[in-house]
């Protein structure tokens, strides 16, 4: 039987490594590509080097998210990365502005890919190694052709569980598109805000709606962490101690060890404890406590 309490504790220690699931790949190139793109991302791509991915979004102009997005190089031409569902639309957004742009557009082929993150991209295995540096897991990560196992002092350690991998988005706040991210969703809600936005940087569509997000100082909901003892599943409603509902938990993940369960979900600005999960099936309450804050 899987030790998945033990490979937890042992990702929380010292990082892991897991097979990234397919993911859509968008290249653009030609002699206006990186003119265009830098033009409709939040983040400054004079900045990105050739070994790396930025995280960034592209944007409605009213600042909602069309999708959240990491780019990298390959060679001249620039590979945008994102949910695969997303494919259609953001393909019809990217070739929304292209008018007299020499600009050309190709879905990609899906990689394999092996993220390894934390400390263990330290290992002298590793650190040496090729690949493409990527904060996937919310700190310093890198993702490996899994062809490099083979390669002489590579040595990829053993892969995480995806039901391990999920608890560690949860508890580290990364949202995922289509729980947490939405075409309703405007970045800062989600703490998006301190990764994927360049405030020094030109216009961009919906750049004045985050720059005077940012002036204000305030959203109205904000992206939460929360824990239970009782099992969660996502959709259940988050009730204030007055019983009057004020959110609802949009990823869930179980405990290894029966030790609870944990989740992520909006709230308000303001909230005081103590909260409520409502199980529409039973009518229940079971007590929620939040465990972080990760929109600002």
């Amino acid at each position: 039987m899987t030790d998945l309490a033990g490979q937890l504790a042992r990702a929380r220690a010292e990082g892991g490594a897991f097979a990234l699931p397919p993911r859509l790949e968008i290249r653009l190139g030609g002699a206006d590509a990186f003119r265009y793109l830098n033009g409709q991302v939040t983040r400054d791509l004079t900045r990105l080097g050739g070994n790396e991915m930025f995280p960034s979004c592209i944007l409605t102009p009213r600042g909602k998210l069309c999708s959240d997005l990491l780019i990298r190089r390959d060679g001249v031409d620039l590979i945008v990365e994102s949910d695969p569902p997303l494919g259609e639309a953001l393909v019809a957004r990217l070739e929304r502005y292209i008018v007299a742009d020499n600009v050309s557009l190709s879905v990609e082929a899906p990689r394999r890919v092996i993220h390894v993150f934390g400390g263990m991209i330290a290992r002298e295995s590793l650190a040496s190694a090729g690949g493409i540096c990527v904060s996937r897991m919310g700190d310093h990560g890198k993702d490996l052709d899994p062809s490099m196992a083979g390669d002489p002092g590579v040595e990829i350690p053993a892969l995480l569980d995806p039901s391990v991998v999920e608890v560690l988005r949860i508890e580290r706040g990364i949202p995922k598109w289509g729980a947490e991210l939405t075409e309703e969703t405007l970045p800062p809600e989600a703490g998006l805000d301190r990764t994927h936005i360049d405030y020094d940087r030109g216009c961009y569509p919906g750049q004045e709606v985050i720059s005077r997000l940012k002036s204000i100082g305030r959203v109205n909901r904000l992206l939460h962490g929360f824990k239970a003892k009782d099992p969660l599943y996502a959709g259940m409603k988050i009730l204030s101690s007055e019983e009057k509902e004020i959110g609802s938990l949009t990823s869930v993940a179980d405990l290894p060890g029966g030790s609870g369960s944990i989740a992520l979900g909006y709230l308000p600005r303001v909230v005081k404890e103590p909260l409520f999960a409502l199980d529409p099936l039973t009518g229940a309450q079971r007590a929620l406590s939040i465990t972080a804050t990760f929109g600002i």
